[in-house]
């Protein structure tokens, strides 16, 4: 009912003429924003391989995250879209029907990790009018990626960058061993041997510290997720906007949603 004081401009006039008593409209003023999910494919999520004693992957890992923020989104009512970088990536456009987090789910889980697609395609046509979470290795083509992004939030995108890290990425395996690029098949294996160790850790820790500096040097968030931390909790600090590293908690579990099940649930 429309009292002193209320703004005019709000007022329903089909509804007065058809009634004549005075109503305010109620109107949510809070605006849709899509979010944009970001997935890498490419041959290095697949790291380590299953085959060998069952250790999740980072691509598990990227997963739970993945479809954890689409469920946190979907429930905020806001739009929320997928774009996987692979050979045969999936793309949901931004949406908020019922079943949205199970589409989300069902296309990262009929992807494989293979190759090398790039990433900084898949962000070039979006909307600056969005949020978007970049999940990768960040082992393919970084600078392009980043420098898109930044176009992105110069234009007032939210823009966040999840790296994920094997924690067999952060300590090589004892003695003499070989060494290959999953991204390229035509790279061959490379022997590596007992003093290449400590180089190579000097070499991955400044990757990822400067990583981590040029992405917030362009105003994006930037989180490190180790495979060895939980999913919820990766999910938790991406949406409260916490920055730095998880890892060390607990194995991977978070908000999961089985494509075959009949319902969507909350691990």
């Amino acid at each position: 009912m429309y009292r002193q004081g209320d703004d005019p401009r709000r007022l329903d006039w089909k509804l007065l003429a058809r009634s004549n008593r005075a109503f305010v409209r109620l109107t949510d003023d809070r605006a849709l924003v899509p979010t944009w999910i970001v997935a890498d494919a490419s041959a290095s999520l697949a790291f380590p391989l299953q085959e060998t004693d069952g250790r999740p992957t980072k691509w598990d890992l990227l997963r739970a995250v993945a479809i954890g923020l689409a469920a946190v989104a979907h429930a905020g009512a806001d739009p929320v879209g997928l774009l996987v970088a692979s050979g045969n990536g999936a793309r949901l456009a931004p949406r908020t029907r019922r079943g949205t987090v199970r589409e989300v789910s069902r296309a990262l889980y009929e992807t494989r990790c293979i190759g090398s697609a790039a990433m900084s395609p898949l962000l070039a046509p979006l909307s600056p009018n969005c949020r978007i979470v970049v999940l990768s290795d960040l082992l393919g083509d970084f600078d392009e990626t980043l420098r898109t992004a930044s176009h992105l939030i110069a234009a007032g995108a939210q823009v966040t960058c999840v790296q994920v890290v094997a924690v067999e990425e952060l300590e090589l395996p004892e003695g003499a061993f070989l060494a290959v690029d999953p991204d390229d098949a035509n790279a061959a294996p490379r022997a590596l041997h007992r003093g290449a160790r400590a180089e190579y850790r000097r070499a991955f820790d400044e990757f990822r510290a400067d990583a981590a500096r040029r992405w917030r040097a362009a105003g994006a968030g930037y989180l490190e997720a180790r495979t060895d931390a939980s999913a919820a909790r990766l999910v938790r600090h991406i949406v409260s906007g916490a920055a730095g590293e998880v890892h060390a908690d607990v194995s991977v579990g978070a908000t999961v949603v089985n494509p075959r099940s009949s319902a969507e649930r909350r691990a």
